[in-house]
């Protein structure tokens, strides 16, 4: 018996297991590797036009209808080259690059439509190639590809794949996570300026600037780290850092195999040597705060490139290793908290016991008790509708110390010299109007008399601020002002000043 692959395979294509990135890839990989191929020539070529190697990726709609099309200024192929590429399995000359099983141009472009085309020009040869691949057609055993060939100048070099009668389009959210997804892929070559990657006319960038977003200790040092050993006969090389801002979508690592990230931001690899057994890390600070690149050279991916095979206790090895290396690093990560207030931070025992003491002094005390006990409160009713009249009087009479706009909310702020002692010390107007906050504060509350420096005032301020803020999101965006709400959104906007305070 012979054991025989029949063409109606192609058919099955368009259920792999792809990611729509991980799909498009497939074609960024041919151009880039074919580029490495022919380095030497392609730069000389590229210094006299001005250029250097560009892929761009388009999806459009014209009289055939919708296609996405991939066009590289790489070598191009000649028609020996063509017939090889279209030869399902069969890999290419140079397996230990990017492209390397002779399935991606097949099952990337099967994967993503029923009808697809290949039209290339090889530098220095007089012919442009054009083949089309109806995928129904073959799977019914017509194996013969329309061929269409076009003389065309020496100088010439390109190759444009489109794809037609689409199974899946690229919109709406997906949109974002994609070019997210192939700046990180290919973040080796925008970085180091010899690929212009793009997307409908738009340069996909990546930020290399990674020393800027790193903790600095006191000495200056920041916290970055190399590193650099074996699994076996195969390499593995990189470096770690700790965020001074924490973020746990940027934590974790991203793995690099032929200067093409495999798995990588916004997706990450997380060691459970250093990030923890819970799925995805566990919730802690090395989750949000460490992350860096790990550079593998021998280890197998799958035919589709997302994801290394391991062999044996490779994986095993490689965490392991990780921790050892990066164990002081991953401390840091831990210990560490980001612009704390000098005057937290070195504040004394002494210190706070005398403030515990002052504060234990108030709540025993005799008229703070009669207070809870005896104080009748009034009616909701009543109370809003007093608020409410003297918020009214205030604003018809005064304009606010502070009129600040965020986003579509305008936050009026009042401080207020001429209200009586027994006023409330702060009336917020927060659920009235979508679009505005009004806090009014009591200078003449004998609280105020209290806040004796700068910064006391300036987080009583925000307090209040905050206050009003937060009830005005609670209630818009849930309906209704529910204390623990609040508190959550209030607990996020006090930690915004310490961020802004360190950039």
């Amino acid at each position: 018996m012979e054991l025989r692959l029949g063409p109606e395979i192609i058919s099955s294509y368009k259920r792999l297991s792809y990611e729509v990135w991980y799909a498009l890839a497939e074609f960024v990989d041919n151009s880039t590797q074919a580029y490495f191929n022919n380095k030497a020539v392609l730069d000389k070529v590229y210094a006299r036009e001005g250029t250097k190697l560009t892929v761009e990726i388009t999806t459009g709609e014209d009289k055939a209808g919708k296609y996405i099309r991939i066009e590289d200024n790489s070598i191009g192929m000649s028609e020996a080259e063509l017939k090889n590429a279209v030869v399902i399995g069969r890999p290419p000359s140079y397996t230990g690059g990017r492209s390397k099983y002779g399935l991606g141009l097949k099952t990337g472009a099967c994967w993503f439509g029923d009808r697809w085309s290949v039209k290339t020009k090889k530098l220095g040869n007089p012919t442009t190639h054009k083949i089309t691949v109806d995928v129904p057609r073959v799977a019914n055993n017509h194996l013969d590809l329309p061929h269409k060939r076009i003389p065309t100048p020496l100088a010439e070099h390109f190759t444009i794949v489109t794809i037609r009668k689409l199974h899946r389009e690229i919109v709406g959210r997906t949109l974002g996570k994609v070019k997210d997804h192939l700046r990180s892929l290919y973040r080796v070559d925008i970085r180091e300026n010899r690929l212009i990657l793009k997307w409908n006319g738009k340069v996909l960038e990546w930020d290399a600037d990674v020393n800027s977003r790193l903790y600095r200790r006191a000495d200056g040092r920041i916290a970055k780290k190399k590193f650099r050993f074996n699994v076996g006969r195969k390499r593995v090389s990189g470096w770690a850092g700790v965020l001074a801002k924490g973020s746990r979508k940027e934590a974790g690592f991203s793995v690099i195999q032929a200067g093409r990230a495999i798995i990588g931001w916004p997706d990450s690899y997380r060691p459970t040597t250093l990030y923890g057994d819970q799925e995805g890390g566990s919730n802690d600070l090395v989750n949000q705060r460490l992350f860096g690149e790990i550079f593998l050279e021998g280890f197998e991916v799958s035919h589709t490139k997302d994801e290394i095979l391991f062999d044996a206790a490779d994986k095993e090895t490689l965490d392991f290793q990780l921790k050892r290396k990066l164990a002081g690093l991953r401390q840091v990560a831990l210990s560490y908290r980001k612009n704390v207030d000098e005057r937290v931070t070195n504040s004394t025992d002494v210190m706070r016991a005398s403030a515990l003491n002052r504060l234990e002094s108030e709540i025993k005390s005799d008229r703070l008790q009669t207070f809870l006990n005896t104080y009748e409160i009034p009616g909701a009713g009543l109370i809003k509708k007093s608020n409410d009249s003297l918020t009214h009087a205030i604003v018809r009479r005064l304009k606010p110390n502070l009129k600040a706009k965020i986003n579509k909310l305008v936050v009026s702020l009042y401080l207020v010299e001429d209200m009586s002692p027994n006023d409330p010390y702060v009336l917020i107007e927060s659920t009235e109007s979508e679009t505005s906050v009004i806090v009014i504060i009591n200078l003449v509350h004998p609280h105020w008399s209290q806040l004796t420096q700068d910064q006391s005032i300036l987080n009583f301020i925000r307090h209040c601020t905050y206050d009003g803020v937060s009830e005005w999101k609670a209630y818009f965006d849930t309906g209704k002002i529910e204390p623990n709400t609040v508190k959550l959104i209030k607990d996020n906007l006090l930690r915004i000043p310490m961020t802004l305070q360190g950039a």
